[in-house]
């Protein structure tokens, strides 16, 4: 007895090692040389640098890591775990709203005696996990161990957008990104964050996200998660809910607004009590039982489907439920006056008197300390426009005295004249015969430039501040 028993210990212990040796063979460490754009330079390319990270192979010959690891990458490398050779690599697919990469190695043999990983569900809270990786301070194969402390919805980390999201008090340091978070032989999650500040909590993303990703760029396009476009309110008040008809449940968040070009625009109304969508029925609190006992944002429902799909919803309005489906489509998208836009792009900008503007754009306002309001594109004056213009700073110059403070500024109007987008903004100040050039922002103040001054000035300003062009070369066309 005493025998089969330690055969039997034994053998657990030799599979629990091919086990580790298996997920060890489809671990990479990434190199990565980067050069990302300055938005508040952004006639400048910025400077080089280099990371390390970890990556991991999944089933079609390709290495999944994040967005950050690789993004602006000017050479990228990878190296297998125990070998010395690095092989060239590319990015094949990136997506930076997930942060999450897809990468190729184009050489033959390097995946050979690999095993791509498998993805599992959402872990439990209180699962163990170990997250497998190269941290800064060492070069060979780390594994930290932990457990889920929870599940939720928070921002990533290179987004306004907010996504489902694993914390876990294993270690997650700097080299770790990208790294794959194993729960019983499976991915549970694709590590990315630690939090500054804080010892022994650290992030991940879960598999939902990550075979979203993945199921994406099938076709060979990244489209991305759809959104509904909408604003909204909790909805706690008793009298508020004995008045909308919801008095007898906790269920329904208030709809304020359905921003343009949202799917449900001409489904939904303001004052409408949003219930469910599909079997989710939604708390006054705006979040859903994604699992037993465990809520998340209700985004959690939309964020789970793809464009072209059918989601079925369920309001109340005048007492009276009512249900319906809308097909989630990109044709329709953007929802408001804010630019997406990506870190592999250069900046869109434009230089007058010393004065940077750009449009408004998700990194702006995620790299900034803008505050805006919840409701931007009704700000009266903003609905004909279909772009907005911040002042990022000012260079400073006899030209500009005074309004050496100014940053961050949306601008609404030039000489009065209100603008559509950043090309027209930038076709208004040149075009302009006015002696003077008067820019007013968001909140009333004015900045005055004597036009001529800017005329005789503008070629020393560039040449103090190391300047090539005036503006970006995707707005140069703005004669033509």
């Amino acid at each position: 007895m005493k025998k089969s028993f330690l055969m039997l210990f034994f053998l657990v212990l030799l599979q629990m090692s091919y086990g580790a040796d298996k997920i060890k063979s489809s671990i990479v460490k990434i190199y990565s040389t980067h050069q990302q754009y300055d938005f508040r330079s952004p006639w400048q390319n910025g400077s080089d640098y280099n990371s390390t990270s970890t990556g991991f192979i999944v089933d079609g010959n390709r290495i999944i890591t994040n967005a950050h690891a690789v993004l602006s990458n000017r050479f990228l490398q990878v190296r297998k775990e125990g070998e010395a050779k690095k092989y060239k690599a590319s990015v094949e697919f990136i997506s930076e709203e997930y942060d999450l990469a897809l990468i190729k190695v184009d050489e033959p043999g390097f995946f050979n005696g690999t095993v791509p990983l498998k993805f599992s569900g959402i872990p439990m809270n209180r699962d163990k996990v170990a997250i497998y990786g190269y941290p800064m301070g060492g070069d060979k194969l780390s594994i930290t161990e932990g457990i889920v402390s929870r599940i939720e919805h928070s921002k990533y980390t290179l987004t306004t957008e907010k996504f489902l999201i694993g914390q876990t008090d294993a270690a997650i340091n700097p080299g770790n990104s990208g790294g794959p978070v194993i729960s019983k032989g499976k991915v549970v999650g694709v590590a990315f964050s630690g939090l500054l500040g804080a010892d022994n909590i650290g992030y991940f993303i879960p598999t939902p996200i990550v075979e979203h990703f993945l199921n994406d760029i099938k076709d060979g396009n990244y489209d991305g998660m759809p959104k509904l476009g909408i604003i909204w309110s909790e909805l706690e008040s008793p009298s508020h809910r004995k008045m909308l008809g919801v008095e007898n449940t906790s269920t329904g968040i208030l709809i304020k607004k359905i921003k343009k070009n949202s799917p449900l625009e001409n489904m939904l109304k303001k004052g409408d009590v949003l219930l469910k969508l599909d079997n989710y029925s939604i708390e006054y609190d705006g979040t859903v039982e994604f699992r037993k006992n465990e809520r998340t944002d209700f985004n959690y429902v939309v964020q789970s489907k793809n464009f072209g799909e059918l989601l079925r919803y369920e309001i109340m309005r005048d007492k009276k439920k009512i249900t319906g489906e809308v097909k989630l489509t990109k044709d329709r998208i953007p929802f408001d006056l804010i630019k997406n836009s990506s870190f592999e792009e250069p900046p869109t900008y434009f230089i007058y008197g010393g004065l940077i503007f750009e449009p408004l754009t998700d990194i702006y306002i995620n790299n900034s300390p803008i505050k805006l309001p919840e409701d931007i594109d009704s700000i009266q004056g903003f609905q004909d426009k279909k772009e907005l213009v911040v002042l990022v700073r000012v260079l400073s110059d006899d030209v500009n005295i005074g309004y050496n403070n100014y940053y961050d500024a949306i601008i609404t109007k030039v000489n009065g004249k209100s603008y559509e987008d950043f090309k027209d903004f930038v076709k208004i100040v040149k075009l302009s015969k006015a002696e003077f050039m008067k820019f007013e922002d968001m909140d009333g103040n004015e900045i005055v430039l004597d036009t001529q001054q800017v005329g005789e000035r503008n070629s020393e300003i560039f040449q103090n501040y190391s300047i090539d062009k005036e503006m970006s070369a995707d707005i140069a066309d703005i004669y033509q």
